[in-house]
């Protein structure tokens, strides 16, 4: 007796199966919802992985040139004044180009890893010349008038007292020291966050996604500096920071503007008005002491543990929302 044909092909009342349950909308809508769940995921990490690589490419280019700077700074003294280890890690000509090492480490990591990875995904790091000096100047007007509206506002409240002003050539070439190194930290963090970070996010999952991840990495890159976890206020002022530069990435459509606001933030704080900058204390103009309460003169962390820079932040973020929005609707 030959097969019947639902014998020889036993298959196909499942494959009908299969139609009738493809053809169900509510069956459609969760496989459409698992498929773009995975796809967010694969995404997700993705991005991670490149982080972490980028991440790798700036601690090897780091190593290296720090290895070059200890022989450099074995090699300026003299053989019967030869340096240990501890003596290389203590030698001031070390000291900064090691830190001179981990800033050009970060850019060269970074530019490396959107060379490599990003450079034909149709989005950039935002250092395009066009209004350079003015975005430049925007952002390094904003973050001078922020950072002394909120020291002011410490001083007045009783946060600080005011010791001496004070300049010497000495003086002047610390201070010249330390502009050149706050342009070097506003450019490495600004172009690791909110250049490669910031962009790679935003160009999978949107601008908000982009905007709060790099807020909350930038916060935590501050995770070791002295003083960061004595109270909330340092933590929460850095993400408010952070959103800030972020905003005005986002705004601005590059990142001169975040660039100029970071390096007169920290350079006004620190080299001129006499906080400690993220919790490392700077050579200044101005003397000042901190005293009363820790909630209003920020304490060891500087200005960035106040009160007082909290709602000034928040200042900030809204008049930069304001004006862009208005801007736009110009426009």
């Amino acid at each position: 007796m030959e097969p019947t044909f639902a014998q020889e092909y036993p298959f196909l009342p499942r494959l009908a199966g299969y139609g009738q349950l493809f053809s169900n909308k509510s069956f459609r809508r969760e496989w459409y919802l698992i498929e773009v769940n995975k796809s967010k995921f694969l995404s997700i990490l993705t991005i991670v992985g490149k982080v972490l690589l980028t991440l790798v490419f700036i601690v090897v280019i780091t190593v290296l040139l720090s290895i070059v700077a200890a022989v450099v700074s074995i090699l300026r003294h003299p053989a019967a004044q030869e340096l240990s280890m501890a003596g290389v890690a203590g030698d001031p000509y070390f000291i900064k180009a090691a830190l001179w090492a981990q800033i050009i480490g970060f850019i060269s990591g970074v530019i490396l890893s959107y060379a490599i990875f990003e450079r034909r995904k149709g989005w950039t790091l935002g250092l395009h010349t066009h209004l350079l000096g003015r975005k430049l100047g925007e952002g390094f007007g904003a973050g001078a008038l922020l950072i002394t509206i909120s020291s002011v506002g410490i001083w007045l409240l009783g946060g600080i007292k005011i010791v001496s002003f004070q300049w010497t050539g000495t003086l002047g070439l610390e201070l010249t020291w330390g502009f050149l190194l706050f342009v070097g930290v506003a450019v490495n963090e600004e172009l690791f966050a909110r250049g490669y970070l910031q962009g790679l996010v935003k160009a999978r999952f949107g601008a908000i996604s982009g905007m709060t991840v790099s807020t909350i990495v930038f916060a935590f890159l501050h995770t070791f500096n002295p003083g960061m976890w004595s109270s909330p206020l340092p933590i929460l002022n850095l993400l408010l920071a952070g959103l800030l530069f972020a905003l005005c990435r986002e705004c601005s459509g590059g990142l001169w503007m975040p660039i100029g606001m970071h390096l007169s933030w920290n350079f006004f704080q620190g080299c001129i008005l006499g906080f400690d900058v993220s919790g490392t204390p700077m050579s200044s103009l101005i003397k000042t002491e901190i005293q009363g309460a820790s909630f209003i003169s920020g304490a060891d962390f500087g200005a960035e543990g106040s009160l007082v820079t909290t709602i000034i932040l928040i200042l900030g973020i809204v008049m930069i929302s304001t004006y862009y929005q208005k801007r736009a609707k110009q426009m």
